[in-house]
């Protein structure tokens, strides 16, 4: 990446994300700044759940504004707490979104399609992003698993767009 960076092993947090180990404040630079993707996400989820007074929505807000943090906390500065809060959310995640698919899937199928294929791409790249992918080159800017916190907090966006009524 850059030559001030000292690389750190591939052990621990990240690890198995591609972009290598640094010993800087951020130790997975690319991916520490991707992961802002979901904060954006949840930024716009809250301002179309709010005024709707839609409750789902505004969980599916909240829950990407939870994985934002904790998914920068987890490939930046990997407190202690970072790896247990870095999954649950998604977790959480997994859980509001099936259950809004269910709820709303008939009427919305048209924005739920659109979240579904965006969410194909993200798959995609999440394993083409993996450590061991013939894709992954650790020290390069262009991060796959970085694609993947793009790609799946737009596709969690459009599907949060589905859980608003439309009106």
């Amino acid at each position: 990446m850059t030559a001030f960076l000292r690389a750190a092993p591939a052990a621990g947090m990240g690890g198995a994300d591609c972009e290598r180990l640094v010993d800087a404040v951020l130790a997975q630079p690319v991916l520490a700044v991707t992961s802002l993707a979901y904060l954006i996400a949840a930024g716009l989820v809250l301002t179309w759940a709010v005024p709707a007074d839609s409750l789902l929505a505004g969980t599916a807000g909240v829950v990407l504004l939870t994985v934002g943090i904790d998914s920068f906390a987890y490939h930046g500065p990997q407190p202690s707490w970072a790896q247990p809060a870095h999954d649950w959310p998604i977790l959480a995640v997994a859980v509001v979104y099936t259950f809004a698919l269910l709820r709303t899937g008939r009427r919305r199928w048209r924005v739920w399609a659109g979240a579904g294929a965006v969410f194909a791409l993200a798959v995609a790249a999440h394993l083409a992003g993996r450590t061991g992918s013939p894709l992954c080159s650790p020290d390069s800017w262009w991060q796959w698993h970085g694609v993947w916190h793009v790609l799946s907090a737009t596709a969690a966006a459009s599907g949060a767009r589905a859980m608003v009524r439309p009106g």
